[in-house]
């Protein structure tokens, strides 16, 4: 599974190229499409506004809640020190019956979490 954290979306919304193409291209599977968690989402909103709605009308992507496992797992995280801008991806990459692969442009905020992180470039 491709999770985009904050910094990817942020990205995404810049026009990074490689990012555009996994967004636009609508997978039959939705286990197949990028994912954005909603705190990534959240976060990249609150520095671009606009962001929201902008993904949102992607069809490659689907979008993770913030249900009571992910609330539970993101404040353990954040309690252990990582940013809660990157506790949802980190949860989202780790709690799926696959491990996730997280697209970031701040790769070395998830050292020590164990997660796979694809470094996507400076935006």
């Amino acid at each position: 599974m491709i999770i985009l954290d904050h910094t990817a979306v942020l990205a995404l919304c810049r026009g990074h190229r490689f990012l555009s193409g996994l967004a636009v291209v609508e997978a039959p599977d939705p286990a197949q499409r990028a994912h954005v968690p909603a705190l990534c989402l959240i976060s990249a909103s609150l520095e671009l506004p606009g962001v929201a709605a902008h993904v949102g009308a992607l069809p490659g992507l689907e979008f993770d809640p913030l249900d009571f496992a992910a609330c539970a797992a993101v404040e353990q995280a954040v309690s252990s020190g990582i940013d809660w801008r990157h506790a949802h991806a980190v949860h989202a990459a780790v709690s799926g019956a696959v491990d996730g692969q997280v697209l970031s442009a701040t790769p070395e905020a998830y050292s020590g979490t164990g997660v796979w992180v694809v470094d996507i470039g400076k935006p």
